[in-house]
This record gives structure tokens, C-alpha cells and sequence, in this order.
């Protein structure tokens, strides 16, 4: 079985270098992890297979939401999504893969206190973040992640009726994947389990409380990429 990390950098050439900069993080505290980047071949250079074992470019599409267009396609059976805007700071990155057990998906707890929207309505919540997470190689798997992309790009689709939902969670990916594990067969078919307490370690965010942590380093911290890149360098796909 192979364990391994993705990350996914397009449209923003920002991404790629917080990618870059997150990955060589993540060697420093496990130099013999496996990472791939789905990413743009104009913005590749020699010195970026040093950091990452594989290097995806083709069909990457200019999409600010490319990772759901990559996930399906891992080269690992178990798989650690991060989002380009993360640090690692903990060896314990190494363990993650001990945590799956039976779950096919596993995820960090959003915090509706630091959270631009997490309940929809008096009764549903999106309870899971999105921008960190583990998960099996399997074919429900593979279907759920495709599926991910395809009802995004239906969901920021203008025209696209959202009731009775509010209409500020278009652009969020995390209602995707809250409606295709609630309210689709996923459902029933897609075993969710959740990163092992604290989970804060595992996904602190800006702006979470450190008491969030339970007295226990960082391993993964979650900033915002704006406030440390801010180069408006595109990709044109031409």
C-alpha cells in the first residue's frame, strides 16, 4: 500500500509557490514522504522535483477549485489532501496514515465561530472542512471526488436554483461535498470518519482559539494565502 500527500496549484501562480513552500515544510519534518503536485507545466522547474516525487500537468484545468478535478486521480491508495496555504510544524504528519481505520474519508471539524457560513438552516450544518483530509483509493472513492467537481461546476453555475438554500454558499466547495454525503447515495455508501482529537492539530486554521489545541503542538497550520502572497500572477490556458 502506498501513503502519500497532494497538493493542487492552479490559475494563481500564488498557489504553486505556497505549495512549494508547504511541501518543503512537510520534508523537513518527514523527509521520506511521498508527494505529488497537480499543477501548470509552464510554471514547473527542475528544481521542483527535489520537493515533490510526482509532478501532474496534464489537463490540469485553470480552476480555482482544480483539486476536485485531481482528487480522483491520486497516484496513492491512501491519500492526504492539503490545501497549498498550509504549514507543517509536528513529525507527527508521519502518522496520519495509522488513523483511516474502516473510513473511507476522513476530515477536521469546521468551527462555526471562524467560519464565513457552516449552518444552512435551523436543522443542517456543514460539519466537515475541506481544505485538509485523508482518504482511501477505492472506486466509491473515485466516484464521490468526480462527482465533487461536476456538481460544483453545477452549483456556481448563476442559473442554478439553490433553494431552499442560502445563496452564499455558491462558491463553496464545502457545500458540495455536505450535499453529495447527505443528500445523494453517498450517503449510505461513503463510511466518514474524523481526525483523531485534538483535531485542531491537524487543521489549525487562522483565527481558531489555541485553546482549540488541548495543550498539543501544531502539525498542520492553515493561513490565508493572501496575507503572505499577493502577486496576482495568472495562467491563461490558452
Amino acid at each position: 500500500m502506498t501513503n502519500g500527500y497532494v497538493y493542487v496549484a492552479s490559475l494563481n501562480k500564488d498557489y504553486y509557490r505556497a505549495a512549494k513552500m508547504s511541501a518543503e515544510s512537510l520534508k523537513d519534518f518527514y523527509p521520506e514522504a511521498n508527494i505529488t503536485l497537480f499543477t501548470h507545466e509552464e510554471w514547473v522547474t527542475d528544481e521542483d522535483y527535489l520537493i515533490f516525487n510526482n509532478i501532474v500537468t496534464k489537463d490540469v484545468p485553470a480552476n480555482n477549485r482544480a483539486k476536485l478535478w485531481a482528487l480522483s486521480q491520486t497516484p496513492y491508495d491512501l491519500t492526504m489532501y492539503l490545501d497549498c496555504d498550509t504549514m507543517i510544524e509536528h513529525e507527527d504528519i508521519s502518522t496520519i496514515f495509522n488513523y483511516i481505520g474502516n473510513h473511507d474519508i476522513i476530515f477536521t471539524k469546521n468551527r462555526p465561530y471562524n467560519a464565513k457560513i457552516t449552518k444552512l438552516n435551523d436543522t443542517e450544518e456543514m460539519i466537515y472542512h475541506c481544505g485538509v483530509f485523508l482518504y482511501k483509493k477505492t472506486s466509491e472513492i473515485k466516484r464521490l471526488m468526480d462527482n465533487w467537481y461536476k456538481e460544483y461546476l453545477i452549483q456556481i453555475d448563476p442559473e442554478y436554483c439553490l433553494d431552499p438554500y442560502p445563496e452564499k454558499v455558491r462558491p463553496w466547495d464545502t457545500f458540495t461535498m455536505w450535499w453529495l454525503l447527505n443528500k445523494t447515495s453517498f450517503k449510505d455508501s461513503i463510511n466518514v470518519g474524523e481526525f483523531p482529537l485534538p483535531d485542531a492539530r491537524w487543521n489549525f486554521c487562522m483565527g481558531q482559539r489555541p485553546d482549540e489545541l488541548e495543550n498539543n503542538e501544531v502539525i498542520v497550520r492553515h493561513y490565508t494565502l493572501s496575507r503572505v502572497f499577493n502577486s496576482n500572477e495568472y495562467y491563461i490556458q490558452t
